[in-house]
């Protein structure tokens, strides 16, 4: 047991002890006490018989033994400080080797550290950790607040043969050279903050302290229930850290609302939060609308859902998961027409190729939203969340906007197919295709022109492919549509990515795919069989081993389409070229193999 634990214990059996019993508890305890150790127990003795109180009255074992408490975390306190001046003053430091490790392979070597702790500075933390618990359960808050200061602002030196560098103490629990728990360290001084400032300036301290990365992922709640003291002014603190929060900026400040909110508001004054709430923190009324679905209020969901949408400006993305809530409790109350409407809208303040996929396969008449899908496209910035700097924005703050490549994908899936083959076709050689459209526009061409319902083993990698670049999710797809129940009842148990993006394509082909003419499709296949031919070729003059199987699900994948529109033996045809073009190529004649050719060899392998 600890020491805390141990003492209560002495306490509680010493109150149960008559004036006879302590004096033969003394007795037996002083036959124990070493020598060198007997004058100070003298000591303790002799100052517990002086202790009074200001009547004059002998004071109770509680105050003595905070007293003693206090003095003890005092002292362990001054000797831990001088341990990280010396620290600070590199009087104490680690020792390391550094060298490249390649274990993860020749080209991806990367820089590790082997480190050397003999002068024991990670137990010194170890120890001023458990201290500022002590401290908090002792109610000594500014000593745990001192601790946690010095715990956070001192780095270590590291010698590593000359050369020196700094860990700090997240860095020191990564590289496991102490064992100090950060969250439970920043609960802990939470609490003690809390305890040890007034009512007034709680809210505003807490609030810089939880802005700190160390802080990140606590829970105010739990921190405010740690300690064994009662707290005061809970209440009232509530209200004052929710109106500071509303008026603070920041996905920080926003989590931290959200969790107040949710934790202290009923029902409808967490709807009233929100609506406060709208401008700065709009995650609130996503909060609120999750917390209405896992009651089953379907009714209040919609009611709610359609004021957010309607609050709330269209260009923020977190406004396209809001709408995606109220359509499925548009759905849940039999409004399907309501639920289509949302589902438009949430494309409109974040449209991605996934979200127009769902409007279009799960809609009645997708033509509807097909020209004003198109104007929003052009109308959108091209930008990935950044400001100007190069640094992630507030997410809660998040704007619509498109990538390049994006917004070529959505030219294609509203159906400006010559304007995406133009794009493809511009690409002369068949390498440097990464980051193009052109490596996501003929698998979806491909699978635009197969005139089947069934996957063969290259268009099955072509929906792969395609499924990934689009960021096809099946779990973010059925979101907002009926399908959306379903999911969580078989949770597990759903088609993959590949199929559920399959299935949502092949609705998509039925308004699509009518509007290529039988000249388009002649001119489509045989441009995408140069593009093919040039990627066969220039993956395997150059072998480029590792994209060895991808050029044969290409080759694949154009033989099957062939055969789809009624040329018999195609696939066979177009893997046997390469290799009769490749004949020395094993590797690549193996991932043919593998898609279906024919084995020409005399002594097949089993």
């Amino acid at each position: 047991m600890n020491l805390r634990e141990f003492t209560e214990i002495v306490d509680s059996k010493a109150k149960e002890m008559s004036k006879e019993n302590l004096q033969m508890a003394f007795h037996s305890l002083a036959r124990k006490v070493p020598e060198k150790q007997r004058a100070e127990f003298i000591k303790i003795m002799e100052g517990a018989a002086k202790n009074k109180t200001a009547t004059g009255k002998e004071g109770t074992l509680e105050a003595i033994v905070k007293k003693q408490d206090e003095e003890e975390i005092q002292k362990e306190y001054a000797r831990l400080k001088e341990q990280f001046e010396k620290i600070e003053e590199e009087e104490l430091y680690f020792y390391a080797e550094g060298y490249e490790d390649y274990s993860s392979g020749y080209w991806d070597a990367d820089w590790v550290y082997e480190y050397e702790d003999p002068q024991g500075i990670g137990r010194i933390y170890e120890e001023a950790a458990m201290l500022l618990q002590r401290s908090v359960n002792d109610k000594c808050y500014g000593v745990a607040v001192d601790l946690f200061e010095l715990l956070i602002g001192t780095e270590v030196s590291v010698q590593d043969q000359g050369d020196c560098f700094t860990l700090e103490l997240k860095e020191m629990v990564d590289e496991h050279l102490t064992s100090v728990d950060c969250e439970l360290l920043a609960q802990y001084v939470l609490y003690a903050v809390y305890q040890m400032n007034t009512a007034e300036k709680r809210p505003k301290v807490l609030y810089q302290y939880c802005t700190q990365p160390l802080f990140r992922n606590i829970q105010l709640e739990k921190v405010l229930s740690l300690g064994g003291e009662e707290l005061e002014e809970l209440p009232q603190f509530w209200d004052a850290w929710i109106d500071l929060l509303n008026n603070e900026e920041g996905d920080t400040a926003g989590r931290l609302l959200r969790e107040a909110v949710l934790y202290q508001k009923n029902e409808t004054e967490m709807i009233e939060a929100a609506r406060k709430a709208a401008q700065k923190h709009p995650s609130l009324y996503l909060a609120v609308l999750e917390y209405l679905e896992d009651r089953h209020k379907s009714d209040r969901q919609l009611t709610v859902g359609k004021e957010a949408v309607e609050t709330i400006d269209k260009n923020l993305k977190v406004r396209s998961e809001i709408a995606l809530k109220t359509a499925e409790a548009a759905l849940e109350t039999g409004e399907e027409n309501a639920a289509e409407i949302y589902r438009m809208e949430a494309f409109v303040s974040n449209s991605t190729p996934l979200n127009y996929l769902r409007v279009a396969a799960e809609s009645s008449e997708p033509n509807l939203y097909r020209e004003r899908a198109s104007e929003i496209i052009n109308s959108l910035a091209s930008s990935e969340g950044m400001d100007r700097y190069g640094n992630t924005v507030n997410k809660e703050r998040e704007y619509n906007s498109l990538s390049e490549n994006d917004r070529k994908i959505m030219g294609f899936l509203t159906g400006d197919f010559a304007a995406s083959m133009e794009e493809c076709i511009k690409i002369k050689k068949g390498l440097g295709w990464s980051g193009r459209f052109i490596k996501t526009g003929i698998p979806l061409f491909l699978l635009l022109l197969l005139n089947s319902d069934q996957l063969q083993a290259g268009c099955r990698e072509m929906a792969r492919q395609a499924s990934v670049s689009l960021r096809f999710q099946r779990e973010e797809y059925v979101k907002g549509t009926a399908s959306y129940r379903m999911e969580i009842k078989d949770s597990g148990k759903s088609k993959g990515d590949t199929d559920a993006f399959w299935e949502c394509f092949q609705h998509w082909k039925e308004v699509y795919a009518q509007e290529v003419t039988k000249e388009q499709t002649g001119d489509y296949l045989a441009a995408l069989e140069k593009m093919i031919d040039k990627r066969v070729h220039g993956i395997v003059s150059g072998q480029h081993r590792n994209h060895y199987e991808s050029v044969a699900a290409l080759a694949a994948a154009l033989g099957e389409v062939k055969e789809s529109r009624g040329e018999a033996g195609a696939k066979e045809i177009q893997l046997q070229k390469y290799r009769e073009e490749f004949p020395r190529h094993s590797a690549l004649h193996g991932e043919l193999r593998s898609y279906g050719m024919t084995d020409m060899r005399k002594k097949k392998r089993l």
